[in-house]
């Protein structure tokens, strides 16, 4: 009896299929009882078949029995097998609404597997979720249905109610949320990376290097072929050769903090760069595309520059290699590939019939170096990588003054003073949030003024500050006149409208850029050699100079003769920026070469010029 009890329990335990059938087989045993019974006491007559249905239908809808008639036994045989029906129907019953639970409830988990080809899956969960997703949607337009698949360790039905809420996808992307682990090798296969186009590691905010190189190790356990593009960022510059080293060959690894301190420091010393490589790394308005070179084919670079209408050539890709702003005299192969600035991947290139005139393009006058000083305000991670950046960028003699109430400040600065070039090191412990404090440093002294987000805090509490800052400074400098350019860092892009208001020069939302240029990678792996080559300190860079270097002021010119002026420096102009056109900003990339333009004192040419 107690093994017989024994083999029961573990039938039980095997769950809701094999309880079903348990009663399935109970059914069938009342059934036959049932048809038994009828062959032997109904005062019909009936053949087996018959009576084994008319048993089986009993047992089924227990209401027949109140159509039998016949002796007492023959109907006591029948209430018995009816209240069988009854148990084992109702049970059933239970049974299929406990598995219906059990469903519902794995499907809450989110762990059931993706079936995608073609997908983009996203591995973490953090702000850049968001903007990642609203750059998707653009990218995509064009290409209908597609699917991006995230993992994270958050509940599914909470990330799917938060992008819901923060953002209105077209109907064209669709996205599936999964809950795990985006580092453990048994849950990444959940979203099938192996057979995505492209898959994005987004990382965490606490010890984000260690968690991307161990989900770089996850996707390789996975089993992703090499054909698949693998994005990921990396904030330590000293992590970059062990994630790469995960990453196998199929990986790009992006340094996140030393592009967004390079860009940081670039807008600090050029007002509105932030916005041009806004521009340029989003997919809505003029991108960089690369293409065949079949309408400049023969044709040297430097001629070849104003000969596009609706496109900016700024390089070339041959024999595989990026070559951005090569040499005056390179000609362009019927191999070669053109790299330009346009409205869409799909953009025709259309030859320019526009005349340079030579007389308006006018010589620069050569300035020397001059001196500047510069004080940051509060610290991150990114301090350091900032201070090496203006030491490389700020001539001999400058002067950079650091305030933070970080305890990480004053350690980096100590060790930082010992090999800086062209930078006279300071630095000062406060809280930058108060007035006091600010009013005690003589701001209107400095020529550039960057305001740090603190990533010790939250996203949110760290902007708050920073918000705080900004309006002192702010306020400080309406009161006295000052002149100094005023740079803000900002860590969610949600609060850009709230910074916008304090009318600050330029700001900066770091974990966006980087976003962006991994999203970038992602959708095109081309581009991750021109972008290495624009993003390095040894090679070509985005600069914003005088419009008067280039052409005469208060004079109409066509943007062709623009191009032609640049290219007598050894620069490609790819736009300008006027305070009169183009909304806030002022910056327009990749105008017609046609357009006529009148530039006058305080207007400036963007181009691309070897750093």
């Amino acid at each position: 009896m107690k093994r017989l009890r024994y083999r029961f329990d573990n039938l039980i335990a095997r769950g809701a299929v094999a309880m079903t059938g348990l009663l399935c087989l109970v059914a069938l045993t009342m059934a036959t009882i049932g048809a038994t019974a009828l062959l032997t006491l109904s005062s019909r007559a009936m053949d087996l078949p018959s009576a084994l249905w008319s048993g089986l239908m009993r047992t089924m809808a227990p209401s027949m029995v109140t159509n039998d008639n016949g002796s007492p036994v023959f109907l006591a045989s029948m209430l018995l097998l009816a209240l069988a029906g009854v148990v084992i129907f109702s049970t059933l019953i239970g049974l299929i609404q406990t598995g219906l639970d059990l469903k519902l409830a794995t499907l809450r988990k989110g762990r059931s597997r993706v079936i995608e080809n073609g997908h983009t899956v996203m591995l973490g969960w953090s702000e850049q979720v968001f903007l990642t997703l609203a750059e998707l949607a653009v990218a995509n337009v064009s290409r209908g249905r597609t699917c991006v698949a995230i993992l994270a360790e958050q509940d599914r039905v909470a990330m799917e109610e938060a992008i819901r809420d923060r953002l209105d996808l077209p109907r064209h992307l669709r996205v599936v949320c999964r809950t795990g682990n985006p580092t453990d090798p048994i849950d990444v296969p959940i979203v099938s990376p192996e057979r995505a186009k492209a898959v994005i590691v987004l990382g965490a905010e606490d010890d984000s290097d260690a968690r991307t190189i161990k989900s770089l190790l996850a996707l390789d356990a996975a089993g992703v072929r090499p054909e698949v593009q693998v994005v990921a960022g990396i904030r330590d510059p000293h992590n970059l050769a062990p994630a790469r080293l995960a990453g196998g060959s199929g990986a790009q690894v992006v340094d996140i903090d030393e592009i967004a301190a390079r860009i940081m420091v670039q807008t600090c010393l050029h007002t509105g760069l932030s916005a041009v490589y806004d521009d340029l790394l989003s997919f809505d308005g003029d991108e960089i595309y690369i293409g065949p070179s079949r309408e400049l084919t023969g044709e040297r670079f430097g001629d070849a520059l104003p000969a596009l209408e609706n496109c900016s050539l700024i390089g070339l890709v041959q024999e595989g290699k990026v070559r951005l702003n090569p040499p005056h005299e390179t000609r362009i192969g019927a191999d070669d590939l053109l790299i330009v600035i346009a409205d869409d991947d799909g953009t025709e290139p259309i030859r320019s019939t526009t005349e340079v005139d030579a007389e308006a393009i006018r010589t620069a006058v050569e300035r020397g170096p001059v001196a500047r000083r510069v004080i940051v305000l509060d610290w991150n991670n990114r301090g350091a990588a900032i201070v090496a950046e203006f030491d490389r960028y700020m001539p001999p003699g400058s002067q950079l003054t650091v305030v933070a109430d970080d305890p990480r400040m004053t350690s980096e600065m100590s060790a930082l003073s010992a090999w800086t070039n062209s930078l006279t090191l300071c630095h000062k412990t406060g809280d930058v949030t108060l007035r006091g404090t600010l009013e005690s440093l003589d701001l209107g002294s400095y020529d550039h003024v960057l305001i740090l987000a603190d990533d010790r805090l939250s996203a949110q509490v760290a902007d708050s500050r920073t918000f705080l800052t900004l309006l002192h400074v702010r306020d400080m400098s309406r009161r006295h006149g000052w002149q100094h350019t005023l740079v803000t860092e900002i860590v969610r892009d949600c609060d850009r409208r709230l910074v916008e208001v304090t009318e600050v020069d330029d700001f900066i939302v770091s974990s966006k850029i980087t976003s962006l240029l991994m999203i970038q990678i992602a959708e095109n792996p081309q581009r991750c050699q021109l972008f290495a080559d624009l993003f390095d300190s040894g090679g070509q860079e985005i600069y914003i100079k005088p419009a008067a270097d280039y052409v005469r002021l208060s004079v109409p010119v066509r943007y062709a003769t623009v191009v032609a002026a640049a290219r007598a420096y050894g620069e490609v102009a790819i736009g300008y920026r006027s305070g009169r056109t183009a909304g806030e900003t002022g910056i327009v990339l990749n105008p017609p070469k046609s357009e006529c333009l009148t530039f006058r004192a305080g207007d400036m040419v963007i181009v691309l010029a070897d750093g």
